[in-house]
């Protein structure tokens, strides 16, 4: 039980750690530079967003994310659902990061059919913990969202 609770503490630890994308490139055996940065796992990231969190700036907020799907609820209600994809390194396309740096955070998709028409946007993850989750649109004007875990 020790071990299995131990295990959890250290996935969520280094999944929620920032990985800089300018790590240090590697040198391949032949002698020639990988230049790619180690990443978080996407998978390790998406289990990590598992389960249901309460805004701190609105307590009647919850956000609940099961699988790859996001709920949002006011009060009970279901306001917004979206389908979710997780980008540990921010650079699928709608994570457009042109001029913007993200190398201290990851990313995730919000995907859904507003009033009929496909919308897509990109989360900036600020911070990740076992008990906090703190994101803001990656390149918009609005303000960041500080959520509690609830269960």
């Amino acid at each position: 039980m020790f071990t299995t609770l131990l295990f959890a503490g250290i996935l969520v630890f280094f999944s929620c750690q920032n990985t800089p994308k300018s790590a240090q490139a590697t040198n391949t055996p032949s002698g020639e530079s990988a230049g790619k940065a180690a990443i978080p796992d996407q998978n390790d990231l998406l289990k990590v967003l598992q389960g249901k969190w309460q805004s701190e700036q609105d307590p009647t907020y919850v956000l609940e994310i099961s699988d790859t799907q996001m709920t949002h609820t006011q009060n009970g209600q279901v306001v917004h659902q979206a389908a979710l994809d997780v980008d540990g390194a921010c650079q699928s396309p709608v994570c457009n990061t042109e001029g913007i740096d993200t190398s201290d955070g990851w990313c995730f998709t919000e995907m859904s059919i507003v009033e009929g028409k496909y919308h897509a946007e990109c989360m900036f993850v600020t911070n990740c913990s076992t008990n906090a989750l703190q994101y803001r649109p990656l390149g918009g004007t609005g303000a960041g969202l500080s959520f509690k875990k609830i269960q």
